[in-house]
C-alpha cells in the first residue's frame, strides 16, 4: 500500500514537472519573438491605411482649389506611408478638435495633420519620433502654435505605431521627406532620421 501511494506521488510530480516544462518552452517561445494575437499592426479597415486629418492646413492638408484633389506635406507623407506598408490610403477628414480623440472611436489608424508633440498629447496617445518642424514655415502652414514638432499619431498601445516609426525613418533616410518639404515650401522642415544606438 505505501510503495502504491510513493507511484502515484511520484506520477503526479512527474505529470506537473511536464506541464511546467512545456510552460517554459512556450514561454521562451515566446520570448524569442513569437506574436500574440492582437500584437500585429493590423488597420481597423483590412487593406487600408485610414489617416485622419484635418484638410483645412495650407500646405500641408488641403483640398485644392484648382484640382479639387487633396494636396499638400502631409498628404503625400501618408500616401508614402501607405504604399510602404502596402496598403491603400484613405484621407478621413475630420474638425481640428476630434483629431485625435477619434482614434479612441477606431474611426481611423493614424493621425497625420500638423499635430504637435505637446506634453497632454504625448501622455495621452503612442506617436512616432517627430518627422517635421514647422517653426520657420508658420506663416505658410496658418499654425500659430507652440508646438511645432509634429509627429504620427495612433490610440495609446497600437501596434502600428512601431510600423509606421520604422517606415517614417525609411522616407527620412532615402530623402523623400526632404523632397516634400522642398516641394511645399522650399526648404527642408523635415526633423533628421534617427539612429539606433
Amino acid at each position: 500500500m505505501k510503495n502504491q501511494n510513493n507511484r502515484t506521488k511520484e506520477k503526479n510530480i512527474w505529470k506537473k514537472g511536464t506541464v511546467i516544462g512545456l510552460l517554459c518552452v512556450l514561454f521562451v517561445q515566446m520570448l524569442a519573438g513569437c506574436q500574440l494575437p492582437g500584437s500585429e499592426a493590423e488597420p481597423v479597415e483590412k487593406g487600408m491605411l485610414k489617416v485622419g486629418m484635418h484638410l483645412e492646413i495650407p500646405s500641408m492638408c488641403y483640398l485644392s482649389e484648382d484640382t479639387n484633389k487633396l494636396e499638400g506635406f502631409d498628404v503625400e507623407l501618408a500616401g508614402k506611408l501607405a504604399e510602404k506598408m502596402g496598403l491603400e490610403l484613405e484621407i478621413v477628414d475630420t474638425s481640428e478638435e476630434n483629431l485625435l480623440k477619434s482614434l479612441d472611436a477606431d474611426l481611423y489608424d493614424c493621425v497625420i495633420s500638423s499635430v504637435g508633440l505637446s506634453d497632454w498629447n504625448e501622455a495621452h496617445y503612442s506617436h512616432t519620433s517627430p518627422y517635421a518642424d514647422i517653426s520657420s514655415v508658420k506663416e505658410k502652414t496658418g499654425q500659430d502654435t507652440e508646438y511645432t514638432e509634429l509627429a504620427v499619431f495612433t490610440k495609446k498601445g497600437n501596434p502600428m505605431t512601431k510600423k509606421l516609426e520604422e517606415n517614417l525613418q525609411e522616407l527620412k533616410k532615402d530623402g523623400t521627406l526632404k523632397e516634400l518639404s522642398q516641394k511645399y515650401f522650399e526648404k527642408d522642415i523635415t526633423v533628421a532620421a534617427q539612429t539606433k544606438e
